[in-house]
């Protein structure tokens, strides 16, 4: 007699389930390039950030049945200023700080890859003063390891009073 689906007590592995089977934790590492008019006054940007989800980081065995997520993150940035000479003089452009905490979505269109796009506020350290922003990030990742992954994004960052600044990134990721 046959019970169910599977008579002989053997059960397929479904290709999607209810709960991640990846990593809730992720750290990156990496370079920002200044895009626009940011990029006339600062050359390049090293930055970390550490990021949070409900075990949607890293290869996952299977795909989960609900691709969206919540994701939340928050890092630093160091940019670089440019020397440059103005009238004849040398003129050296301060570095700027951005210090960010973000939430968001995160969406695992394959096993292997995500794609999360997360907004909030931040600060600006800019020549000794302190200013309040807001900022955005949309980046993916794609592990090519298990727990290791490239992730390039597009960054956003305002501040009252001033002209947004754009930068693209590119950061090794690893998922714990």
């Amino acid at each position: 007699m046959t019970i169910g689906k599977y008579a002989n007590g053997q059960s397929q592995r479904p290709n999607k389930h209810n709960h991640p089977s990846g990593k809730q934790h992720a750290i990156s590492l990496g370079a920002d390039i200044p895009l626009g008019n940011f990029s006339s006054t600062h050359i390049i940007g090293i930055a970390t950030n550490y990021s949070w989800s409900d075990h949607r980081f890293g290869q996952m065995d299977v795909k989960p049945v609900k691709p969206f997520g919540f994701t939340a993150n928050t890092g630093v940035a160091w940019y670089f200023g440019k020397k440059e000479t103005v009238s004849g003089y040398p003129y050296d452009y301060p570095g700027y700080i951005f210090i960010h905490i973000y939430g968001g979505a995160i969406y695992n269109p394959w096993r292997k890859a995500n794609i999360s796009l997360t907004a909030g506020p931040a600060l600006g350290l800019y020549n000794g003063h302190t200013q309040f922003n807001i900022g955005s990030v949309l980046e993916g990742s794609y592990f090519i390891k298990e727990k290791i992954a490239i992730s390039p994004g597009i960054i956003f960052m305002k501040e009252s009073g001033a002209d947004p600044l754009w930068a693209a990134s590119l950061k090794a990721t690893i998922a714990f």
